[in-house]
């Protein structure tokens, strides 16, 4: 290679290395006299972290696309031309929520009367505690306050902000850590929430009343639909007002702004307390995530009422994406969710192939489990005294799945999932034998019954073939599947971290049952 070649090629490297360290440049300004941090990237704003005090929690506000659109409302701060000026608690991005220690944080602003004051609480700005502009990484401390000092819980979040093409994105990990006993009861108001500009709410031609979780009433007028052109997306389908109080992965607000494409995705984290969310979003403008208020949104169907003990604490993970100039298709958003969720395929370890039963502890006197051309069969003894066989190992976090066909007689078995007690939950195989009929993937809880029932059992399950069920835990929340679609997602209050994995074969029952293809791993 001659010298002039060598120094193109150079040239040439050093070039690529540039275009793909520069990228847009994220920057932050720590105003302290206006107690806000402003964001920039490439020098045009995108969003400022505001602790002045005008609310009673910290907040994004405004937030701004890369083409300078607004997609907040700037009420209360900056009202603007024909929007609503109800609920002002609501302002930019936050979190928060409608029940905690039996005090409404959700609610609190400027305009709750002196008198009503003790019924309600603010979170406080503590400290700034990291700004890292290469990584476009904001970290703060903050402390969730009642009326008369007590510090309930002590807040650290992290937002990472950054850019890529028209899409703007802000990554939220916020973790809780109770200072003491903490309850947050269900509660409709709640927890990761915006406020939207007019533009991208939701057309609307009658007034509507609103009550929030004292009992207050707020009247929404109708008001001028120029302009308003606001469509929901969830990741299940749903559209408009029907994504309000549904579960979903993700969900998209989108509509046009000065005849641009605009749209706000938040997109949940599978690590999140009560994954997949259920949304708050409203027509009116309110866009919010809430995993914690599921008695509301379920009629009643399912109640979560978590708890954290002194010293425990739970972390929430939100993105969101602001992007502008064209439709953020359903792909791209799943993209962006596989990216933030870290969706890999995990890493399966075989635990029964068929030749021997070395991953597991197999009973005394064991009648009960047998291997038969590469299957494992379970068959009611004599007495019909039932087994379960365990893993010799106990697991954490974990996926575990087999396939299975019923036998003869009413088939009542199941997955133990870390444990048989009353902290641990139980994938169902078969018919209950309280209930009379199959709950094929819905969780047993003993001492509870079935809390929640698997969705679509009836149309996915092979009674006279091989059936494949996969269920997996992390933390305290619970998913199954059914022959490759998901069927059920449950969280347990208390639930037990780690023990064995075991399959059950019931007693009082003349049953059989195969298995075949067993296989876990550890998340």
């Amino acid at each position: 290679m001659s010298c002039k070649e060598q120094k193109e090629t150079a040239e040439s490297e050093n070039t690529n290395e540039s275009e793909i360290t520069l990228g847009p440049k994220v920057t932050f300004t720590d105003d302290t006299i206006n107690e806000k941090v402003e964001v920039r990237i490439d020098g045009q704003h995108f969003t400022s972290y505001v602790y002045d005090g005008e609310t009673p929690k910290p907040i994004l506000y405004p937030i701004v696309t890369k083409s300078g659109k607004t997609v907040t409302r700037g009420f209360p701060f900056a009202p603007r031309a024909h929007e609503r000026t109800d609920h002002p608690h609501h302002a930019g991005l936050w979190l928060n929520y409608g029940d905690v220690n039996g005090l409404d944080f959700w609610n609190n602003s400027y305009a709750i009367p002196e008198e009503e004051k003790a019924k309600y609480g603010t979170i406080y700005h503590q400290e700034i505690t990291g700004m890292d502009e290469k990584e476009g990484k904001l970290t703060i401390k903050a402390t969730w306050r009642s009326p008369d000092d007590i510090d309930l819980l002590e807040e650290t979040t992290q937002f990472i902000f950054s850019e890529k093409g028209n899409t703007r994105a802000i990554d939220r990990t916020t973790t809780l850590k109770a200072l003491q006993g903490v309850s947050l009861k269900d509660n409709k108001e709640g927890m990761l929430g915006m406020r939207m500009t007019r533009e991208l709410e939701l057309p609307s031609d009658k007034p509507a009343e609103y009550t929030d979780a004292e009992g207050n009433v707020t009247e929404v007028k109708v008001l001028n639909n120029k302009g308003v052109n606001g469509d929901y997306l969830g990741s299940e389908g749903l559209t408009g007002g029907d994504v309000w109080g549904t579960r979903n992965k993700w969900v998209k607000l989108e509509g046009n702004m000065d005849s641009e494409t605009v749209s706000v995705t938040i997109i949940d984290n599978e690590e999140n307390v009560g994954y997949p969310t259920y949304w708050h979003a409203r027509g009116y403008g309110l866009f919010a995530a809430n995993p914690l208020g599921q008695s509301v949104f379920s009629d009643g169907k399912e109640t979560l009422d978590f708890k954290l003990n002194q010293g425990e604490s739970t972390t929430f993970k939100y993105r969101i994406l602001i992007h502008s100039g064209s439709n953020l298709s359903k792909e791209e958003i799943d993209q962006s969710f596989n990216d933030f969720n870290q969706v890999v395929a995990p890493q399966m370890t075989t635990i029964f192939d068929g030749d021997d039963l070395d991953y597991w502890e197999v009973p005394e006197n064991n009648v009960w489990w047998a291997m038969n051309e590469g299957t494992l069969w379970a068959k009611s003894d004599p007495d019909k005294k039932g087994s379960i066989l365990w893993t010799k190992k106990n697991y954490r976090d974990f996926v575990v799945q087999m396939d299975f066909k019923f036998g003869e007689g009413t088939v009542d078995s199941g997955i133990f999932m870390r444990g048989d007690d009353e902290k641990n939950a139980q994938i169902q195989i078969g018919e209950s034998g309280s209930l009379k009929r199959d709950m094929t993937a819905s969780p047993y809880v003993p001492k509870q019954g079935y809390p929640v029932e698997a969705e679509g059992v009836k149309e996915l399950l092979k009674i006279n073939d091989w059936n494949t069920i996969k269920a997996m835990t992390i933390g305290n929340t619970y998913k199954a599947w059914l022959n490759g679609s998901e069927v059920m997602n449950y969280t347990l209050e208390g639930a037990n971290l780690e023990g064995p994995i075991g399959i059950q074969l019931h007693p009082n029952r003349e049953m059989s049952i195969q298995f075949k293809d067993i296989s876990v791993a550890e998340l």
